[in-house]
């Protein structure tokens, strides 16, 4: 009978060392791809750029407990480093759960606006990353760059420099960027309103496009849509949510111009995969 279960144990511990090896494996073959990954937060934006142990995170959503579970989908596990945290702007639904990574994660450099905003959550998260032993705190303006690897870079493209004190809405002071992978853009807006998006310099270079502040009637008008022609529009939006995100207007605009549509609140997490520079959607629900 001990022998027999000194067996069972040695099978057990076996299928656990394949499994992991597995992972192991699994990761290292993608090493060299480019993931993005849409984050199912809920009511909130999270995004995850990952080129093999390199990552940023653009925005945390409302709840870390989330945002930890989902950061351990999409990261290896022994992976404990982030090299870039953006928090777009300071609403609460995109900076909330970036106060649990800077308690779990180390981070190298961490971009921000300087439009602040007097909230327990900002204090929390501006008090994490100003205690945090390393990290290099950036107010980001158009003309910063983060080159991830030859031909993969992330680009802001707004706010401008000597701006941010005509903006009167906290939305219109998000972090722009647009990360180039190869011959595919994707576009990230954080909340910008369409006064702002619309005189963005952009033409029809953009691929993948995060629809702005949800879906919200206010963003992704009908001229930004026709200006930058994209091919999916992605949508990150809490299921059911009060807001009514996203508005119907947004949604018709999108299917006018012939682009796909992909929603969190309906699909779960949205990934892109890309190998060779082309990019693949992969829906995790």
């Amino acid at each position: 009978m001990k022998f027999r279960k000194t067996i069972y144990s040695l099978m057990g511990v076996g299928v656990i060392l394949i499994i992991i090896c597995g992972v192991i494996v699994w990761n290292i073959s993608h090493f060299g791809d480019t993931k993005v990954a849409f984050l199912d937060i809920g009511q909130g934006d999270s995004i995850l750029i990952s080129r093999g142990s390199y990552q940023i995170l653009i925005d945390g959503g409302p709840d870390g407990t989330i945002l930890m579970e989902q950061l351990g989908a999409q990261m290896p596990f022994w992976d404990r480093n982030i090299e870039i945290v953006i928090a777009t702007h300071p609403d609460s639904d995109h900076i909330d759960g970036l106060v649990s990574v800077f308690k779990n994660y180390s981070v190298n450099q961490f971009w921000y606006t300087d439009a602040g905003k007097d909230t327990s959550v900002y204090r929390a998260l501006s008090h994490y990353a100003k205690n945090e032993s390393g990290v290099e705190k950036i107010i980001a303006y158009s003309g910063l760059r983060a080159d991830i690897v030859s031909g993969v870079h992330l680009d802001v493209i707004y706010p401008f420099k000597n701006t941010m004190g005509d903006i009167e809405d906290m939305n219109d002071s998000s972090i722009a960027t647009l990360l180039t992978v190869g011959e595919e853009t994707f576009y990230f807006g954080g909340d910008l309103t369409s006064i702002i998006e619309d005189a963005l310099p952009l033409n029809d270079e953009i691929t993948i496009l995060k629809a702005s502040h949800h879906g919200s009637k206010f963003s992704t008008s009908d001229v930004f849509l026709e200006k930058t022609a994209p091919r999916d529009v992605i949508i990150s939006a809490g299921k059911d949510n009060r807001y009514g995100h996203p508005h119907k207007r947004v949604l018709q605009s999108v299917k006018n111009i012939g682009a796909q549509i992909f929603r969190t609140d309906q699909q779960g997490t949205i990934v892109y995969r890309c190998h060779q520079e082309k990019c693949n959607v992969v829906l995790k629900k």
